[in-house]
């Protein structure tokens, strides 16, 4: 296979399903998105791409990571060099094979590397779910990060950090996939903390 066909299958994959259904949601007054994802990893992808399959448009994904390369915890903070998970469980694909990670190992490393893998690399998924973006043509708003929800009449308010700059904007529905961050840090109650020597107190 050349290097011009290396993505012939997600193309025919694309082209046999069709464009993207016409947007049937009808707007609603005062109302920015009809969702807003939180989290532009794998599954906020996922989520942004089956909800344009669905016909659903105004879908937004924001993520409060500096830009894709320090997005998820694929290149930052994971420890394991391979993911955990069996490499043939379904991924974000939906079902359709040619946007699979197979589909993409394979186009460039060939049939027998895939079957010589046990388990996928974190790097090589990384790599995976930034050519599904690009492939896709998903668009994560970075440096954009949540900082309050509050509900408005049928709709929902967020209260967004973007770039240092706070703003709002309204959604109907939200999509949480902000994946491990969402958890939090390291806490010490300060009942528990307050008599502890500083080299043991927690940075805030």
């Amino acid at each position: 296979m050349s290097q011009s066909d290396i993505d012939a299958a997600a193309r025919e994959t694309l082209r046999l399903i069709g464009p993207d259904p016409q947007n049937w949601v009808p707007d609603r007054h005062a109302v920015d998105h009809n969702v807003i994802v939180i989290g532009g990893g794998q599954s906020g992808s996922a989520f942004a791409f089956a909800l344009r399959r669905a016909g659903i448009g105004k879908v937004t994904v924001v993520d409060a990571a500096g830009d894709a390369a320090s997005s998820g915890p694929w290149l930052s903070s994971a420890r394991m060099h391979k993911l955990r998970t069996s490499k043939s469980l379904p991924g974000p694909e939906l079902g359709l094979p040619g946007l699979s990670f197979q589909a993409w190992y394979e186009a460039r490393h060939g049939a027998a590397a895939y079957g010589a893998i046990d388990r996928i690399s974190r790097l090589d998924w990384a790599a995976y779910l930034d050519w599904y973006r690009k492939t896709l043509g998903i668009k994560v708003r970075y440096r954009t990060k949540l900082l309050r929800i509050e509900p408005v009449q049928d709709h929902l308010r967020l209260h967004l950090d973007v770039a240092g700059e706070v703003r709002t904007e309204t959604a109907r529905k939200i999509i949480l996939a902000s994946g491990f961050p969402s958890n939090g840090g390291p806490a010490v109650p300060d009942v528990l903390s307050r008599n502890l020597p500083k080299i043991f107190t927690p940075i805030r």
